[in-house]
């Protein structure tokens, strides 16, 4: 498993082993209520049998990072916490067989997020949105690996959308893109087929960014260029 990984950080520094990951966690202040969310929640396997389910399950926020969703499985109250990102692994209990049909979504509280609050909040992430837009360039790696990366992103309102590649020509496109202030948080599917990995990019001047893709207890990260 290990060689496994070292070979596929080897091959694509952007790719990292795992079936779910989760960014590095925000700044929350989950005293100061910032505003609303939608939420979902999806479903990636059950099992069990008479009288004793269970499910793995994510739970979705439309909110970038510091989000409370209050959802029903059945008749039992349930809360997922997103600190830092916007989808959380959550397991998942009951008597009989899970499924869509059992669960109900309360209600999404968004949070401040007090790194962005700090830089201004949201007003200065509105002046500095399509800062973030362009190409960018650098070398990102796990412990002693590392390779380059191209990554072009597009700013349209809040949304993140665009694409990042390797020189082997290993490429992915950016889902569920959202920028927070001088935050971007994104997700991915991993070329290679082992699930779906988080980013997270915060600005460190106008033509460089700090690099995070995290799954499995594994962070990649690196420092990108402006091209």
């Amino acid at each position: 498993m290990f060689l496994r990984l070292l070979l596929s950080a080897v091959s694509s520094a952007f790719m990292v082993v795992s079936s779910w990951s989760v960014a590095a966690a925000a700044d929350c202040d989950f005293n100061k209520r910032v505003g609303s969310c939608k939420a979902q929640i999806e479903i990636r396997s059950s099992s069990g049998s008479k009288g004793s389910y269970s499910a793995e399950i994510i739970v979705r926020s439309s909110a970038p990072t510091c989000s409370k969703v209050d959802y029903y499985l059945d008749n039992t109250p349930q809360r997922a916490i997103l600190k830092g990102g916007n989808a959380e692994p959550e397991s998942v209990f009951g008597t009989r067989p899970i499924s869509r049909k059992n669960f109900k979504v309360e209600k999404c509280a968004a949070f401040e997020d007090r790194q962005n609050a700090a830089q201004g909040g949201d007003q200065k992430g509105r002046e500095g949105l399509k800062s973030f837009t362009g190409t960018w360039q650098g070398k990102v790696g796990w412990m002693m690996v590392s390779a380059p990366m191209t990554l072009n992103l597009r700013v349209n309102g809040n949304s993140v959308t665009g694409n990042s590649s390797s020189p082997n020509g290993q490429s992915y496109e950016i889902q569920n893109g959202r920028v927070s202030g001088n935050t971007v948080s994104y997700t991915y599917q991993q070329p290679s087929g082992d699930g779906e990995a988080s980013v997270r990019i915060t600005m460190k001047s106008a033509n460089s960014i700090s690099y995070s893709a995290s799954a499995s207890g594994i962070t990649m990260s690196g420092t990108l260029q402006r091209q």
